[in-house]
């Protein structure tokens, strides 16, 4: 069921009951509209969300050629925690990491959960410089971290700098192959990706 016709669900039911004033009906909108682009778990964006927003940055570069980065990153060896700790541990970590990724970023910056211990970072107006600089940052603060029992993770990045023309696809292409250019290199890395091909430069520990 898609969003706008829970929407209209809502709205038909308080209209029908008369239960609640406008005010409340806004609350309630909102708070379906949260759900619907929110990771339940990290409280970060969701893949959904993530896919549209995406698509709206490639829109911004077209027409106003405003720069824009993005960032993926995950939790290296992420099995061995759930194997070894258990799943409770794993959530904490994760739950932690977005907690974490926050304290480095602007408001204006965009974080979403895409997949189990992987992550996203949409920086609009940043070039590759500032966003190499700041996942650095990342990659350090989540090193000196310790979530639980003492546990030490760590996460590779990978980085990559819209081009004007470049599909979404593409995009998170060259952000993939960057996250495991830097995963290839040993792991607890941040790797670049170069403007128009799929190598990458390394920002070594």
């Amino acid at each position: 069921m898609t969003l706008p016709i829970v929407l209209l669900g809502v709205v038909a039911g308080v209209i029908v009951a008369g239960a609640v004033t406008i005010r409340q009906l806004v609350d309630r909108l909102h708070t379906l509209e949260q759900q619907a682009i929110t990771d339940a778990l990290t409280g970060a964006f969701n893949r959904r969300h993530f896919t549209a927003c995406l698509q709206m940055a490639i829109e911004r570069r077209t027409r106003f050629g405003e720069p824009v980065c993005l960032v993926l990153f995950d939790v290296d060896r992420f099995k061995a925690i759930n194997d070894s700790l258990g799943h409770p541990a794993g959530d904490a970590v994760l739950k932690g990491l977005v907690v974490l990724a926050r304290r480095s970023i602007r408001t204006l910056d965009l974080l979403f959960r895409t997949g189990g211990e992987e992550f996203a970072l949409l920086l609009p107006g940043t070039r590759a410089d500032g966003a190499l600089e700041l996942a650095e940052q990342l990659r350090a603060l989540v090193a000196a971290w310790r979530p639980v029992d003492g546990l030490s993770i760590s996460i590779s990045v990978g980085v990559s700098e819209l081009r004007r023309g470049q599909s979404s696809p593409d995009w998170i292409g060259d952000a993939d192959r960057a996250l495991y250019d830097a995963k290839r290199a040993g792991r607890n890395r941040v790797a670049g990706a170069a403007p128009r091909t799929s190598s990458a430069k390394q920002v070594a520990v």
